[in-house]
């Protein structure tokens, strides 16, 4: 059988056909929040738990140089900036503490365990001492920021 070309009108016409089913089978899509994620909150963080690091607390502080401080602590991975007052500086101590909170089990975090007096330290011992004691006022706010969070 000999090659016999398709009239250009055949081809566009096709086109318009399939692409109109195409539209028409499309539903509209909404966009709709995933309200089972959960944060915790910038503002409570911003408000009372970053004052925990900056805290005399039996004559130490968490944000000391040789500590947790950015610039130069030996403690960890947990690194935060000294009496924060920037945005960027804030965020960043945010972002820092909130890695190290569990949403699912608060009292698990390992920002509420380090510190802990004796056996309740998740490593043992914190390289710091001990600075808690489960349910002094610092571990308090900590674990309620923690226990409290929010749907974005």
């Amino acid at each position: 059988m000999p090659y016999q070309a398709i009239p250009r009108n055949a081809v566009l016409l096709s086109f318009i056909v399939y692409s109109l089913l195409f539209l028409t089978s499309c539903k509209q899509v909404e966009n709709k929040e995933n309200t089972g994620v959960q944060t915790l909150s910038y503002t409570t963080f911003t408000g009372s738990v970053n004052a925990v690091f900056d805290a005399n607390i039996g004559g130490k502080t968490c944000s000391a140089t040789g500590c947790h401080n950015i610039s130069g602590g030996s403690g960890g991975s947990f690194k935060i900036y000294a009496n924060a007052t920037t945005t960027s500086e804030l965020t960043a101590n945010f972002i820092s503490a909130k890695s190290f909170a569990n949403l699912v089990d608060p009292a698990s975090s390992k920002l509420l365990l380090e510190p802990l007096t004796g056996i309740f330290s998740s490593v043992g011992s914190h390289a710091g001492g001990d600075i808690f004691t489960k349910g002094d006022a610092n571990y308090t706010i900590i674990f309620n920021w923690i226990n409290s969070p929010i749907t974005p």
